[in-house]
Parts: structure tokens; C-alpha cells; sequence
């Protein structure tokens, strides 16, 4: 097996948020996959599951985005 370390699959109950998933595609920098795999390792969750959890919170706000922008025109 390659170098590649692989999260073990700890997946919610089908459901849980009272509506199907659907598959898509994000484009992450390395940083942010590393920050996203740590937490959902640590919390024996998806990927999928941490992001879902994130987005479902009022951490995710258009005010809050324009502060945290990555945008180092700024």
C-alpha cells in the first residue's frame, strides 16, 4: 500500500438528517484536508459528516466568510 494513510469508515445512520445525500466533488487545499481528516478521525466520523455538521451551523454565515476571506488582495 502506498504512503497514503486511509480513514477508517464510520458512517452515520442512513437518514440522519432526515433527507438523502448526494454525491459531489470539492477541491480542498492540502491544509484543509488535513484539518477536515484530524477532526472527523478524532470524532470517528466521514469526511462527509464533519463538513455536513459544519455547514448545519451558524459557523457558516456570509458575514463570517467575508472576515475569513482567503483573499489576500485584501
Amino acid at each position: 500500500m502506498s504512503g497514503i494513510a486511509m480513514l477508517k469508515d464510520y458512517r452515520v445512520d442512513a437518514g440522519a438528517w432526515g433527507e438523502s445525500k448526494r454525491r459531489v466533488n470539492l477541491m480542498l487545499t492540502p491544509t484543509a484536508v488535513e484539518k477536515v481528516d484530524a477532526i472527523a478521525e478524532k470524532m470517528r466520523l466521514t469526511r462527509s459528516e464533519v463538513l455536513e455538521r459544519l455547514i448545519r451551523t451558524e459557523c457558516l454565515n456570509e458575514d463570517l466568510l467575508k472576515e475569513i476571506s482567503g483573499d489576500k488582495a485584501e
